[in-house]
């Protein structure tokens, strides 16, 4: 690193922000960010961040009049005082100092906001928090932009759409919220409900994403971002197509007419009552024959199925995720080297890696997602998530649930144990969760989630000078094959566990929300629980994660003496094939649960429930390192190179003190002679003791984070 100035130094590895900067004790109020100021550069900087995700300039979901305002719009003398910018000033400052600041784009908004005026209307005086400032009340959002509602205040839509925006039938679009949301099979609004506030005045639309006009307006959004300066493109909801399916939708006339039309590409039969396909309107035959919203939403689980039609209307609506994202992320890079002769990032919130991520991520520079149910220790899902990583950098951020706003109060009350280990964890096995500042806390509390700065402050620099202690690359003779299409499989058809009734025994609201959104997705259990089960017993692995655009080949498997394949009952029969030529090879390959539908013959077999005997068969093979049996912590190996490097991850959680206790001796036996090399803590523990003889590892008083370097003899 020699001849390196400070900023490339903290360049090379990839730190990111989760850089929404709610206000603290606030409700967080999407999709418009808070402003930003110099302070918060100053805070990036320090803690050498260089990615900023769900950074800016995202209130196109309002209307492009807004998002031109928030982009470009005059600051204040009396904000200037303090530092603030417009959005377009902050891309900019972050991009001198080698900050990506990237632009988000809420492709699920569409937003109303209560608002007052004056008399007339010249003057906006408060907008969804209300003071009984005006004299006069109306709603600020996509229906009232669209139209040119209040010109005083913001620019017309026609100096973004000139010749206007055209519907799929090649009319033109009046009032863009009623063009753009999506509609139940009764005709029932669906609201995105997890993103309102509390007793506010205001709506959050679920748009339909199938829509030519959307498809054409979210990419004069991110026109707009680039000529803002932004560093990327964030695309969040990249699925909502399914949220919207869940929620018995979208119904609209244009996702009847793209029905109509992939059931003649696909030469899918209707059924004998359905009449002519010239003539057919799926929304109509299925109100005909007196289905209702009740019965399509997701808790209905596998009864969906028997509705005529109901799968295909689902393959439909969930390829056309993959063709909007392909679309929007196309149209950005274009434009991006057009006007600004670069290339332009582009990531998406592939939320918590389910089956139908897959073949959105050949079109995204950078993974990015939502890791739910985030709990003490989670090493197990980590390991899965590098394997879908497949050599792509990532950069994931938490979905708030209790253990977060546990962490929340340690943080302020000064413990900082937990968010320290919720940071390293991932970190351990290749995966990458940014750093919070002011993030969402989606509206289960008034506040943001907020670090102690100071802490993050010392915990960036200290990832730059241990990065080659990160390498990404675990070394394990053991593999585990993650069957994309058994998963996709299982996500659509597993029933949801008890299971009453969305919306109980009463009707249906008048505007469906999200109680149901993803009360469907099968979790595939049984793979989970085993990888979970080989990191509690600290077997080495990896995961390899195989799909239609990442399928499996002999070079994958080769460097592995033993695969084992959980669930893979829908395996494909190229796929059964490479596994027998690898058994050939030398290879052993161990089913678990369910076995391939193929006629596949394993070395051996395991039910679900014997689980626990394969485990223990497996702690009695060879691996480069054996860990003691002990509870409470997890490690991970990598291969630096030049030798390893032992990850040492304690979960010693003391509930009565809210810290974790230091792990009084382990004693680690390895496969071959090294040389003990550097020792590292974060924080930094003067208790740590480390001594290494005849192959044998002791350390003594591990605290929350330890890395121990072995180099080759």
């Amino acid at each position: 690193r020699e001849g390196c100035t400070e900023m490339e130094r903290y360049r090379k590895m990839k730190k990111g922000l989760y850089f929404m900067g709610w206000q603290r004790d606030m409700w967080n109020y999407h999709p418009s960010l808070p402003m930003k100021n110099m302070h918060m550069i100053e805070d990036i900087i320090e803690m050498h961040g260089n990615m900023l995700l769900w950074s800016c300039l995202g209130s196109g979901a309002i209307g492009l009049p807004y998002l031109a305002l928030e982009a470009e719009g005059a600051v204040e003398p009396r904000m200037r005082l303090y530092g603030y910018m417009n959005d377009r000033e902050f891309c900019g400052e972050c991009r001198k100092r080698g900050i990506r600041p990237f632009a988000v784009l809420w492709k699920a908004q569409l937003w109303e906001f209560a608002a007052e005026w004056n008399e007339d209307e010249t003057q906006l005086l408060a907008l969804n928090i209300h003071r009984d400032a005006g004299v006069k009340k109306g709603y600020v959002g996509m229906s009232e932009l669209s139209v040119n509602r209040y010109p005083y205040v913001f620019p017309p839509i026609e100096q973004f759409f000139p010749q206007g925006l055209t519907d799929f039938k090649g009319d033109k679009v009046g009032d863009y919220l009623e063009e753009f949301k999506a509609v139940s099979l009764e005709g029932r609004n669906i609201l995105a409900r997890w993103l309102m506030a509390p007793e506010h005045d205001h709506k959050c639309y679920s748009a339909c994403a199938n829509k030519d006009s959307y498809l054409a307006y979210l990419k004069k959004e991110t026109e707009m971002m680039i000529d803002a300066n932004a560093g990327g493109l964030h695309i969040d909801e990249y699925d909502s197509q399914k949220h919207v399916f869940n929620n018995a939708g979208c119904f609209c006339p244009e996702c009847v007419d793209k029905f109509r039309r992939y059931l003649k590409e696909k030469r899918i039969s209707l059924p004998a009552d359905a009449g002519e396909l010239k003539e057919f309107d799926y929304r109509a035959y299925l109100l005909q024959k007196g289905y209702g919203d009740r019965d399509l939403v997701a808790g209905k689980g596998n009864q969906r199925w028997e509705i005529p039609l109901f799968r295909e209307y689902a393959r439909m609506q969930m390829d056309s995720i993959e063709y909007v994202v392909r679309e929007v992320a196309k149209h950005a890079k274009a434009y991006a080297r057009r006007q600004r002769d670069e290339e332009f990032p582009v990531s998406a919130n592939l939320f918590n890696c389910y089956p139908h991520s897959w073949d959105c991520k050949k079109h995204l520079d950078i993974l990015a997602g939502e890791k739910t149910n985030i709990s003490l220790r989670q090493d197990g899902w980590y390991q899965f998530a590098f394997g879908w990583l497949n050599g792509k950098e990532c950069c994931f951020v938490e979905d708030p649930n209790q253990y977060v706003r546990d962490m929340a109060e340690d943080m302020k009350n000064g413990i900082n144990d937990r968010f320290i280990l919720f940071l390293l964890e991932p970190l351990a096995h290749g995966f990458h969760l940014a750093f919070p500042y002011g993030s969402w806390l989606q509206n289960q509390v008034k506040d943001a989630l907020w670090p102690d700065l100071r802490m993050l402050k010392r915990l960036g620099p200290w990832l730059d000078e241990h990065e080659a202690a990160f390498p990404m690359n675990p070394a394990a003779d053991l593999a585990v094959i993650y069957d994309w299409q058994s998963a996709s499989e299982n996500q659509w058809t597993k029933p949801p566990a008890g299971w009453q009734g969305v919306y109980g025994n009463g009707g249906l609201p008048e505007e469906l929300g999200d109680e149901g959104a993803f009360a469907g997705d099968g979790e595939f259990d049984s793979f989970f629980r085993l990888l979970q089960k080989l990191s509690d017993r600290h077997i080495l692995y990896r995961v390899i994660y195989e799909s239609p655009d990442e399928p499996l080949c002999y070079e994958r498997l080769s460097s592995f003496g033993m695969v084992l394949l959980p669930d893979a009952f829908a395996m494909r029969r190229e796929d059964i094939k490479l596994l027998r030529n690898y058994q050939n090879g030398g290879g052993q390959v161990i089913t678990v649960g369910q076995e391939p539908e193929n006629g596949f013959r394993a070395d051996r077999h395991f039910e679900e429930e014997n689980m626990d005997a394969l485990i223990k068969m497996l702690e009695c093979r060879e691996q480069e390192i054996t860990a003691p049996e002990e509870d409470g912590y997890g490690i991970a190996w990598h291969d630096t190179g030049n030798g390893r490097a032992l990850h040492i991850i304690n979960y010693s959680y003391d509930s009565d003190s809210h810290r974790i206790r230091n792990l009084p001796k382990l004693c680690f036996r390895l496969g071959k002679t090294w040389r003990l090399g550097c020792v590292s803590t974060f924080p930094e523990n003067p208790l740590l003791e480390v001594s290494y003889r005849q192959q044998t590892l002791e350390v003594k008083n591990a605290g929350i984070y330890t890395i121990i370097e072995l180099m080759d003899v």
